[in-house]
């Protein structure tokens, strides 16, 4: 019974020392992930690099709309490409010396450009040393299309009018002739 109760023990203290080596190398393993998680970050911070290499980036035309906030720049500037992280860019945003400095406008920007690069051509401080792009122009003709569009309404109703006017201008007329 004895020999149960070592052999028992043994084993159960063999197992507790698996587990408890086995939550220590976990504990290792998380603690490395988020130590490169946290140098990465740092380093982009600092490194300012665009998101694609130059020469292989896509321009975007950006429009930064009247009193935009930080995060929602940030957020539109990701979904469109120009940016690989958002949370990135807030920081870098912060730290530079344009931060919530945005003039509204529409803007030629590169996925290859830094965070500092883009802050200074929508704080209008330097001009994109991009073009905004041709799909870019098709928009001005899309909004003038509309516009005709609105005003054919107006220009049917004196159409349909004149017709009316003229026919109670002769009605006019002929009383004349008659009166």
């Amino acid at each position: 019974m004895r020999k149960m109760r070592t052999t028992i023990g043994i084993v159960i203290d063999t197992l507790g020392s698996i587990i408890i080596y086995a939550v220590i190398a976990l504990a290792i393993l998380f603690m490395a992930g988020q130590a490169k998680h946290y140098y990465d970050v740092g380093y982009g911070v600092f490194s300012q690099q665009g998101k694609d290499a130059r020469g292989t980036g896509k321009v975007v035309a950006f429009t930064v709309e009247e009193g935009i906030k930080a995060p929602k720049l940030a957020e539109q500037l990701e979904e469109q490409g120009i940016i690989e992280s958002a949370r990135l860019f807030l920081i870098q945003e912060r730290v530079s010396d344009y931060a919530g400095m945005y003039v509204a406008g529409t803007y030629a920007l590169s996925s290859e450009m830094t965070t500092e690069e883009i802050m200074r051509v929508i704080s209008a401080k330097e001009a994109s040393p991009y073009e905004l792009p041709a799909e870019a122009a098709p928009e001005a003709p899309a909004a003038e299309e509309a516009a005709p569009a609105e005003q054919a309404p107006a220009e049917e109703q004196p159409a349909e009018e004149q017709p009316v006017e003229e026919e109670s201008a002769e009605e006019t007329e002929g009383e004349g002739e008659e009166g």
